[in-house]
């Protein structure tokens, strides 16, 4: 496969025959047994000077790989980062995506091919679920960085603890970040139904209940905005649950190997405020 400039290139230049040849696939010496290879010999019989400004480009470019021909590529472990150096990463990756900076660079197949082998993420994600909010690119962050638990209003079950613990312990993360977001839905409904008494039922009055205590707490500030103090709120104590939650957490943390913090993600700006 050839690169998107070098074809528009080679369109420009007269010679869109041979490179679209040699993209896909024939090589120097197309054979004439293809109607393909007989209109390619007699392009490049005809632009002979052509001919050879093309192959000087291509001597310069390595082709794609096939997924089927990826040889098993030398791993090399991913550098042990501490837990301030992984705050560091997302907070700069966050500043990129900001400011409009943040690109979208989709894995070569050798990338997935050494992710299919283990990770390394550096960071455990405990985010909600909303659309708008997905950690990878709020944190310009790409497969196999980020270890991410997700459910409607940013909270953590038993079950998302399990995954918060296997990321810590077995997978090495030294960073986990409580992520809230403003104009949060679950959080609105826990507000509506500890000061309006909102009547929610089986599943969904399940998933406000944990974010209730957090909308009383900051109820009694008495904030302008309840909702959004209630948003910072809930992240701070899950956040301060996490620490005491599990032993293994416990311990990295008093080692200086793990840090748990909580931190807000604001729709209108794509910054993410955080609380350390």
């Amino acid at each position: 496969m050839v690169s998107r400039r070098l074809l528009l290139g080679a369109l420009a230049s007269g010679l869109a025959a041979p490179a679209l040849a040699w993209a896909e696939g024939d090589g120097a010496a197309p054979s004439v047994l293809t109607r393909k290879g007989r209109r390619t010999r007699r392009a490049l019989a005809t632009q002979a000077t052509d001919k050879a400004a093309l192959d000087k480009a291509l001597a310069q470019v390595k082709p794609l790989e096939e997924p089927d021909a990826v040889e098993p590529a030398e791993v090399h472990p991913p550098q042990l980062v501490s837990p301030d150096e992984a705050l560091g990463r997302l907070k700069q990756g966050n500043a990129i995506f900001a400011r409009g900076g943040a690109s979208i660079v989709l894995p070569t197949m050798i990338r997935i091919a050494e992710l299919s082998k283990g990770q390394k993420p550096f960071a455990v994600i405990v985010g909600c679920s909303d659309s708008r909010v997905g950690p990878e690119l709020v944190f310009d962050c790409n497969l196999g960085e980020l270890f991410v638990v997700r459910v409607a209003g940013s909270t953590v079950s038993q079950e998302g603890l399990g995954s918060i613990v296997y990321a810590v312990e077995h997978l090495g993360a030294p960073l986990v970040v409580v992520l809230g977001h403003s104009k949060c839905g679950a959080v609105g409904a826990a507000v509506d139904v500890a000061t309006k008494h909102s009547e929610l039922h089986g599943s969904l009055l399940n998933m406000v209940l944990p974010i209730i205590p957090a909308v009383l707490e900051a109820q009694e500030k008495h904030p302008a905005d309840l909702q959004d103090a209630a948003i910072h709120q809930n992240v701070r104590d899950v956040a301060a649950r996490l620490k005491v939650a599990d032993g293994t957490l416990a311990e990295k943390q008093a080692e200086g190997r793990l840090k748990i913090v909580s931190a807000t993600y604001d729709l209108a700006s794509g910054v993410v405020a955080f609380d350390a």
